[in-house]
């Protein structure tokens, strides 16, 4: 059973994104992560208010400019830990 789930949304329909991450929660009340521009997380909004508000308060929502951030982030966090030795 997958214990986070991420749908990523560059193309396409946020409606089946979230119905899909809907469909992981109800199956495996797995922790359920949107990833999509700014553009598709307003229309997320609008759907987690409306036909998906069971999983609106379950639901992480990130940007991709965000993501981006948080791999660059953390990469570098990584490669510190390994020039120290703790890696």
């Amino acid at each position: 059973m997958p214990t986070y789930v991420f749908e990523v949304q560059v193309g396409g329909d946020v409606y089946h994104a979230l119905g899909k991450l809907k469909h992981a929660f109800d199956l495996w009340n797995s922790n359920i992560f949107l990833v999509c521009t700014d553009e598709d997380l307003e229309k997320a909004e609008t759907l987690l208010t409306g036909t998906f508000h069971e999983i609106g308060d379950k639901i992480k929502k990130l940007s991709i400019t965000k993501t981006n951030e948080l791999y660059e982030k953390k990469r570098s966090w990584t490669n510190i830990e390994k020039e120290v030795g703790l890696l």
